[in-house]
């Protein structure tokens, strides 16, 4: 929507310091000439031109609103705000080119639009060409001076952004700001009429800070403190994990397949967060600040907010992961130039970096980083030097990239590494003995009780779930040496929605035919099982032999399973 009075000059070189000093001398109901000579004394070039197009007048006397009010109440940051939201108020042309240039059409600033020379282009498609370059000028220096962003400098020209600034804070008093001058100058009916978020959003505003509407509309809601998370008292199958993550801070879950290692390390978040997991995620907190705000600081600052315990992420390890996928990298970042490369974090990094932060503002808050099948990554190039500072905590390490000017990274006391290591895969090597001595090790092994304490239907699905465990366990001894490539209770667990015991028997013979017996067969033709004592087992389980089709495994299961009901009720 147009906005502005169309009086104001491309090449006005105010300052946003002049217009904030300004605006704290002026009392409501003075003349526009007053005005205009308390402006004179505080700026350089005539301010003639331009006072009644910045500040609000009704009836030829000035009229006080947010602008004013920031600035006599010394609030300087916001008062620099909404000196720039008066500016771009009373312009169309400022207007266009900060809503079209240099921010992009979710809101959000665009780091190519950041530079004299493509505002000039800009300025020169609306048909502004003597004064364009140093409207350009003085429109981006404005911005600095906000400030909205810390300009890239050739010399004493602009030519692109190495950072944006947060601007969520002004929100509210902007959307008062808008409010006032669509009464005052616009329409007292449209300004009245409706939210005044919505009305503010009608405006453009969220582009003249950099925010996508959602970020707009987030940071006008109150952000009122929430209840603290509550922690109950550790649960006994996670002691040992929580006594050796606070001593040692390294552990590693290691087992078998399906032996729940990841299960138990998000039941111990769970634990960890007082039940409150999605809210404590790190990404999930990074999502939900504005994209200028997804600093360490400003990630603890709405942890402590939020009343956490705790906040965590996870990294799930695979033969291709590298140093630039979990610590630090350099990222492409477009300018008006072309491409840049800029230090960013990484999942360690930034979570390291959180805590950090947790640490100095005192808060209690742990931080937790899951890492997922450590031992499937090349662990040198993961972690390079920071095997070093897993070991001394809170000890700085200098790394390859510097992030904010800071080449060094510092793995906090309160941050736990909880790993998890299956055992039985063979297509990698043994994990990096340097990562070993860090870590402590704790077994998960198959567990029959957790099958019998699951949620079945009734006893005959139970029981079913419990044999076919068992069957498949004796395959898996010390003597065979293969005990580590047991196959875990997950696998004979309920799953699906089935309300029947027919139906859940149906599931679990599935589940057996299509996961369990490939990877029987697999384990078989590797030499990791012995072929005939497998061949043996199934037949006990009614299932002639592995080199029929799945269906035919499933069938003969199902079969076996009538037959062993059918048995039991003539008993």
């Amino acid at each position: 929507m147009d906005v502005g009075l169309e009086k104001m000059s491309l090449t006005r070189n105010t300052t946003l310091a002049s217009l904030t000093t300004t605006a704290a001398r002026l009392t409501a109901g003075m003349s526009l000439q007053q005005v205009t000579d308390i402006a004179n004394q505080n700026d350089a070039e005539s301010a003639a031109s331009w006072t009644e197009s910045l500040f609000l007048f009704r009836d030829g006397r000035l009229v006080e609103d947010a602008w004013l009010r920031a600035a006599k109440a010394g609030d300087h940051a916001t008062a620099n705000a909404l000196a720039w939201a008066a500016r771009v108020w009373a312009e169309p042309r400022i207007a266009r080119v900060v809503e079209e240039t240099l921010a992009d059409l979710d809101g959000h600033f665009n780091p190519a639009g950041f530079s004299t020379e493509v505002v000039e282009r800009s300025f020169h498609a609306l048909d502004v060409v003597a004064t364009a370059r140093k409207g350009a000028s003085t429109l981006l220096n404005q911005a600095a001076a906000v400030p909205l962003f810390v300009p890239q400098k050739h010399g004493p020209t602009i030519v692109g952004a190495s950072k944006f600034l947060p601007t969520a804070q002004f929100v509210p008093s902007v959307i008062e700001f808008l409010v006032e001058r669509i009464r005052g100058q616009v329409s007292r009916a449209v300004a009245e009429r409706g939210d005044p978020t919505e009305l503010a959003l009608l405006w453009k505003a969220n582009r003249w800070f950099g925010l996508t509407k959602e970020e707009f509309r987030a940071a006008a809601r109150p952000r009122v403190g929430v209840p603290a998370s509550t922690r109950t008292v550790v649960p006994p199958h996670l002691r040992l994990l929580h006594e050796e993550a606070q001593r040692r801070k390294q552990v590693v879950l290691q087992g078998a397949p399906g032996t729940g290692k990841t299960y138990v390390a998000l039941q111990y978040i769970d634990w960890a967060t007082g039940g409150r997991r999605d809210g404590s995620n790190l990404s999930t907190i990074l999502t939900e600040l504005p994209a200028t705000e997804r600093s360490p600081e400003a990630v603890a600052r709405e942890v402590i907010r939020r009343g956490l315990s705790a906040v965590w992420d996870i990294a799930q390890f695979h033969p291709s992961y590298g140093y630039e996928d979990f610590v630090r990298t350099l990222a492409p970042v477009p300018s008006a130039n072309g491409v840049n490369f800029r230090a960013e974090h990484r999942v360690l990094s930034l979570l390291s970096a959180v805590a950090t932060e947790l640490t100095q503002l005192d808060s209690t808050c742990d931080a937790i980083l899951i890492v997922d099948e450590v031992n499937r990554a090349d662990i040198a190039r993961v972690f390079g030097e920071l095997l070093y500072a897993l070991e001394y905590r809170d000890a700085p390490v200098r790394t390859p990239y510097a992030v904010e000017g800071d080449a060094s990274m510092t793995i906090p006391s309160n941050l736990i590494l909880l790993g998890t290591m299956n055992t039985a895969d063979r297509s990698i090597a043994l994990i990096d003995y340097a990562l070993r001595r860090r870590f402590t090790f704790i077994t998960l092994e198959p567990d029959a009780t957790v099958i019998d304490s699951a949620g079945w239907v009734g006893t005959t699905d139970r029981e079913a779930a419990r044999r076919l465990f068992e069957a498949t366990s004796t395959l898996f001894t010390v003597s065979d040496n293969n005990a580590a490539l047991a196959i875990g209770h997950s696998y004979f667990l309920p799953s699906g929605s089935a309300t029947t015991e027919q139906g859940s028997l149906a599931l679990l013979a599935r589940r057996f035919a299509y996961e369990v017996v490939p990877l029987l067969s697999e384990y078989a033709a590797e030499g990791l099982v012995d072929a005939a004592k497998l061949a043996a087992v199934l037949s006990t389980l009614g299932i002639d032999g592995v080199s029929g089709s799945q269906e035919a495994v499933e069938a003969e299961l199902l079969a076996e399973f009538a037959s062993a009901n059918d048995s039991t009720n003539n008993d």
